[in-house]
């Protein structure tokens, strides 16, 4: 089937959409399972995507024609263009999913804690690299895919991911209340346990845990999360729950140990 000029020019970008959603969940997945000391999809889908990235470097390679051929005006414009998307995306996904999915807020010059200097300086950096050395290679693969099997792959692509984040969305959608459930449950344990220790002397020099509470005196409630709502809480490791002040390693101890009883 013969495809036209601008059929062949939208394919390309939804590829390289794809293409650099692909190699930021790689690089952000491999950055965190290195700190981390384990293997972690880092990313909000299920899939090897983050789109953010994807829709970054789409972005940046539509406006950086004039920057090009400068390196410090590219590095400038890169940064302050991703600085933007970021923040913008941090603000959205925590208005949406009521949590806010990465904390900046202990990188010195950070902005609501959704973005920082340091971040901003890093992402221009990178953004250099990738232009200069990464984005030749990629829009070669891009085109020859785009040329042989373009519109079938885009096709089977965009249809991948809009299952992937209509199901992710919905259990993100649960996760606050899930979360607040469990959260709730926790620091009221902890209460009962103070008040316990207080009204009982013989119990003050003891060592207790309010998890150790509250195998004692588990709850009716249903504390449960499923496995997408589990990957997301463990795999953004500095994640701030709106809907509870109970902190995520707490959550995450509770569910480990409902786990192990089940």
């Amino acid at each position: 089937m013969q495809i036209t000029f601008l059929q062949q020019q939208i394919t390309i970008w939804i590829l390289y959409f794809f293409a650099y959603s692909i190699v930021g969940w790689l690089w952000e997945s491999s950055y965190v399972s290195v700190r981390t000391h384990k293997w972690t999809n880092s990313g909000f889908l299920i899939g090897p995507v983050v789109p953010v990235y994807g829709f970054s470097m789409m972005a940046l390679l539509a406006l950086i024609e004039p920057f090009k051929q400068n390196i410090l005006s590219l590095f400038i414009f890169s940064a302050l263009l991703v600085t933007v998307i970021e923040y913008i995306t941090s603000w959205l996904m925590e208005k949406l999913f009521k949590a806010r999915w990465w904390d900046y807020s202990k990188i010195p010059l950070n902005l609501n804690g959704r973005v920082a200097l340091p971040i901003s300086l890093f992402w221009g950096f990178g953004v250099v690299i990738i232009v200069k050395f990464i984005h030749p290679i990629i829009s070669r693969m891009v085109e020859q895919i785009a040329t042989n099997y373009g519109i079938l792959t885009v096709v089977i692509m965009i249809a991948i991911i809009m299952f992937d984040c209509g199901f992710t969305i919905a259990n993100a959608l649960a996760f606050g209340a899930a979360t607040k459930r469990i959260g709730d449950t926790i620091e009221s344990t902890k209460l009962d346990l103070k008040n316990r220790l207080a009204a009982d002397n013989s119990l003050l020099n003891q060592n207790k845990s309010w998890l150790e509470e509250y195998r004692q005196h588990p709850s009716d409630e249903n504390l449960s999360l499923n496995f997408v709502q589990r990957r997301l809480l463990k795999n953004f490791p500095s994640i701030k729950l709106n809907n509870t002040s109970t902190s995520v390693p707490d959550i995450i101890k509770m569910l480990d140990d409902l786990r192990k009883r089940k």
